[in-house]
C-alpha cells in the first residue's frame, strides 16, 4: 500500500510541475463585417507574439479555441512568420483564442486538409515521343525537361495538382499552362490516387465519371480558369515558350498547400521575362491564390474561358476587390458549374476578351500581380446549386476580402 501511494503521490507531483511550467495567453479575432466568417484563414504574427511573449516556444505549444484544441500550421508569408488557424466567426463578433506554451505543451497531430503534388514518370525513359514507364513519382522540386511537350505521358495529370476538400485543380506543365478543374462528389483529398494509372496519356480515367467525381471542365487554348499570360500585340500571350521552367513544393500542410513555378526565359515578342508563380490553396475552401512575380513587365493578364449558354456575371464594386464570373452549363458532365476571378480593381488596366476567354489586364505593382480563383459545381455535397447561390457566394467573398480579419493581444 505505502508503495502505491508513493507512485501515486510521484505522479500528482509530475502533473504539478508540467502545469507550472507552461504558460498562456489569449488572441482576440475581430470580424468586423456583417456576413458570417465561415472557415476563415486567420494568420496570427509570430514576431507580435514574440515581442509581446519573448519565452513563447514555438516548438511546443496548442492553439484553443472555446475550449477545444484546433489544428496551426507553421509558414512564412512575404518573410514573416505566422501562426495559421482557421475559425468561424459571427457577423462583428470578436472571439479569443488561447495559445499555450511551455515544456511538456504538445499539439496533436491534425489531418491534412489540403493537398498539392507534382509526379513524373519515374526513370524519365524517353522513346519515340513518349516518356516511357508503368509508375509515376512524387517530387517535391523538378526541372521539366526541355523535350516535354502536352500528352507526352511525363506527368500524372499533365502537371501539378491541388486541393482542399471542397475541390481540385490540375495545371497543364507545358506549352498550354492553362488551369483545369477536378470536380468532387464527395468531401476528401483525393488527388493522390487520380491518374495513378493513367501512364500513357490516352483514354485518362478522369475523364469519366468517377466514384470521387471528374474532370469537369474543357480548357483548350483559352485562359481556362485563372490561367495567366501577358497582353501583347492586341492578343494573349501564354507562358509557352520558355528556356527552362521548374517547380517546388513548399509546404503540404493541414491547413494549406503551396508551391512555385519558375518560368525562365519566357518569350513575349522578342523580348525574354523571368515569372515567379506561387500558387496556394487553403482548408475548407475553394479558392486558389495566385501571386505572380516578375520585372520589367507592363501587364500580365488572367481570365476565364467562353462557353456558349453560360451567363457573364461581374461585380458591382467599383473599388476594392472585384470579381468576373460564368455560371452555367459549362461542365464536362453536361451540367452547371460556376467559375470567378477574383481581382483587385486598383490593378486592372482593363477588362477586354477574345473567342475563346474573359480576359483581365493587371498591372504589377512593386513587380507582382495578385489574385483568386473558384470553381463551384453542383454535384459538390451541399455545395452551390444555382446562380444566385453562386453570386451569393462570390459576394461574400468580396466583404471577406475587402475587410480582413483583424488580430489583436
Amino acid at each position: 500500500m505505502l508503495k502505491k501511494v508513493v507512485i501515486t503521490l510521484l505522479f500528482i507531483s509530475a502533473a504539478f510541475a508540467c502545469t507550472a511550467e507552461s504558460k498562456s495567453f489569449k488572441v482576440l479575432i475581430n470580424n468586423s463585417s456583417s456576413i458570417d466568417r465561415t472557415d476563415e484563414l486567420v494568420s496570427i504574427s509570430l514576431n507580435k507574439i514574440l515581442e509581446k511573449y519573448p519565452d513563447f516556444d514555438v516548438k511546443s505549444f496548442a492553439v484553443y479555441s472555446g475550449g477545444k484544441e484546433i489544428p496551426y500550421q507553421l509558414e512564412k508569408i512575404n518573410g514573416q512568420e505566422f501562426i495559421t488557424v482557421v475559425l468561424t466567426l459571427k457577423p462583428d463578433e470578436k472571439s479569443e483564442i488561447k495559445i499555450e506554451y511551455g515544456k511538456g505543451i504538445n499539439s496533436s497531430v491534425f489531418k491534412n486538409e489540403t493537398y498539392a503534388e507534382l509526379s513524373p514518370k519515374k526513370g524519365g525513359i524517353y522513346s519515340d515521343g513518349k516518356f516511357r514507364g508503368t509508375e509515376f513519382e512524387n517530387v517535391t522540386s523538378y526541372k521539366v525537361p526541355s523535350i516535354h511537350k502536352d500528352h507526352d505521358a511525363l506527368f500524372k495529370y499533365e502537371g501539378p495538382g491541388w486541393e482542399s476538400e471542397l475541390v481540385g485543380y490540375r495545371l497543364y506543365l507545358d506549352w498550354r499552362n492553362a488551369t483545369d478543374i477536378f470536380g468532387k462528389k464527395m468531401k476528401k483529398l483525393v488527388l493522390k490516387e487520380v491518374g495513378v494509372h493513367d501512364t500513357v496519356a490516352k483514354d485518362d480515367s478522369y475523364h469519366s465519371m468517377q466514384e470521387w467525381g471528374m474532370d469537369i471542365f474543357k480548357v483548350g487554348s483559352s485562359l481556362g480558369i485563372g490561367s495567366f499570360g501577358m497582353w501583347n500585340s492586341n492578343k494573349v500571350n501564354m507562358v509557352s515558350v520558355t528556356d527552362s521552367v521548374k517547380y517546388n513544393l513548399l509546404k503540404n500542410g493541414p491547413l494549406k498547400s503551396e508551391f512555385t513555378i519558375d518560368y525562365y526565359g519566357w518569350m513575349v515578342d522578342n523580348k525574354k521575362y523571368d515569372l515567379n508563380a506561387n500558387i496556394s490553396i487553403n482548408a475548407r475552401c475553394r479558392l486558389t491564390k495566385c501571386v505572380l512575380t516578375i520585372d520589367n513587365a507592363e501587364n500580365l493578364v488572367t481570365g476565364l474561358a467562353k462557353y456558349e449558354g453560360t451567363n457573364f456575371i461581374k461585380s458591382t464594386q467599383s473599388v476594392g476587390w472585384q470579381y468576373i464570373a460564368l455560371y452555367g452549363k459549362q461542365s464536362l458532365a453536361d451540367d452547371d458549374l460556376g467559375i470567378a476571378v477574383l481581382y483587385n480593381g486598383k490593378d486592372l488596366i482593363k477588362q477586354t476578351e477574345d473567342k475563346l476567354s474573359y480576359i483581365l489586364a493587371l498591372k504589377p505593382s512593386d513587380s507582382k500581380v495578385e489574385y483568386y480563383f473558384t470553381a463551384a459545381w453542383v454535384q459538390e455535397p451541399g455545395g452551390v446549386k444555382n446562380q444566385n447561390e453562386f453570386v451569393s457566394y462570390l459576394d461574400n467573398l468580396l466583404i471577406k476580402l475587402n475587410n480582413p480579419i483583424v488580430v489583436e493581444f
